[in-house]
């Protein structure tokens, strides 16, 4: 029914009620008002508040009139006729508890027929009251409240929604009240989320400072492992042509152990050579000794003999002086070779206990260059990571100042 056929009706029924007498309506009305609970001002500060934000419900209540259950229709009418802008009237019982609830409109579309005078008008108006009417108490959250009321299903939609303070009546909340609550916890959802956004736009900027730091020294650390990645190859070269020279200088300190045995053992050959040139002079000197005996029992006839075996004595003699040098010689020469033989044996195996450690060496450098080239690659794949993270960055950054600039 619109504004207008409600306006009808209620002229028709004002008419009936301008019928009565002034002194009857007068009293009847001064019995009608309930004490109403709380006070009139919406005082802000007060326990019980319910808010989302800054939505206060206790903000948005209006007082409307209270009747007791006993209150004749009658009355009611009179009310609303002094009230043009009057939406309802709360209908509670003896503890100030709202039991139903009057709409205008529903209440004069009952009164507005022929015989509704001497039907209603003296029948409590309760008859006509919405008897479940949706109450919440002062401290639910605005949310809440405007769920349950946008959750009512037909013609009880567009009633008006009683607040209570521990259950007993406190104001009331109209269709109008409701959407300017709507529209203001949007508002404030809005500025939140501006905030939100503002925020977050804010972290992301640090995020992604921090984030070109770690690319930057992501960077770095790259050139470095790439540096000491090529210093490793370098050195494990370097290592390895010491372990090549290393390998050389052993085999040749080798062969000249070997040739210094083969030496040695010459030195023993002439040593012994020597000594049967010694032993022969000594024979040689035997025979001239008995060659000069035999010429002296010769006599005239056996001197020029005697002559010879006097020069044969004395070469014998000289035969055996050199032999006795040369083992002389030889002695120190053997001496000489055996100590070159020692000192070629420690020095063979110093070289080939170096050569070991040189091993050893290209080893650890092996593993030191694979290991340069592990860090390498993890540092390119660090610097990729950080490449991307600072591209999905930015793009969630963009995101994020176009949302700022929508708001």
């Amino acid at each position: 029914m619109d504004n207008q056929a409600i306006a009808v009706l209620e002229r028709a029924v004002i008419e009936e009620i301008e019928n009565l007498t002034a002194n009857e309506e007068s009293r009847g009305s001064e019995n009608l008002l309930q004490e109403e609970v709380g006070e009139e001002s919406r005082s802000a500060g007060v326990s019980g508040i319910a808010a989302v934000g800054g939505v206060e419900v206790r903000s948005y209540g209006h007082k409307v009139p209270v009747i007791g259950p006993e209150v004749s229709c009658r009355n009611v009418l009179g009310l609303f006729q002094r009230q043009p802008e009057l939406p309802c009237i709360v209908v509670c019982d003896g503890d100030h508890k709202p039991i139903g609830l009057l709409m205008r409109d529903h209440f004069f579309r009952h009164l507005a027929g022929r015989f509704a005078a001497d039907l209603f008008y003296e029948v409590s108006a309760l008859r006509f009251a919405q008897t479940e009417p949706l109450i919440c108490e002062l401290d639910t959250p605005a949310g809440e409240l405007l769920d349950q009321a946008l959750g009512r299903e037909g013609a009880s939609f567009y009633d008006g929604l009683i607040l209570t303070d521990k259950a007993k009546y406190y104001g009331i909340l109209t269709v109008q009240d409701l959407m300017q609550m709507s529209r203001q916890l949007q508002r404030e959802a809005d500025e939140a989320r501006q905030a939100a956004v503002l925020e977050s736009r804010d972290r992301i900027i640090e995020i992604e400072r921090s984030i070109e730091e770690v690319t930057e020294s992501a960077k770095r650390s790259l050139l470095e492992s790439e540096r000491m990645n090529g210093l490793s190859g370098e050195g494990r070269l370097e290592l390895e042509a010491v372990k090549a020279s290393f390998t050389r200088v052993l085999d040749m300190t080798r062969s000249q152990e070997k040739q210094v045995a083969e030496l040695l053992e010459r030195t023993k050959q002439i040593s012994s050579v020597a000594d049967h040139i010694r032993s022969l002079a000594d024979q040689s000197g035997m025979l001239a000794m008995n060659a000069s005996i035999e010429a002296a029992h010769a006599g005239e006839h056996g001197r020029g003999f005697a002559v010879v075996a006097s020069e044969v004595r004395k070469l014998a003699l000289q035969t055996k002086n050199f032999s006795e040098e040369i083992g002389s010689t030889l002695g120190v020469v053997n001496r000489l070779i055996q100590l070159t033989a020692v000192t070629a044996s420690s020095t063979a195996e110093e070289m080939a206990e170096s050569h070991g450690r040189v091993g050893n060496a290209d080893g650890t450098f092996q593993a030191l260059v694979e290991s340069a080239r592990t860090v390498e690659e993890r540092g390119q794949e660090m610097f990729r990571s950080s490449e991307t993270a600072a591209g999905r960055t930015r793009s969630v950054l963009g995101e994020l100042r176009h949302l700022a600039s929508l708001s």
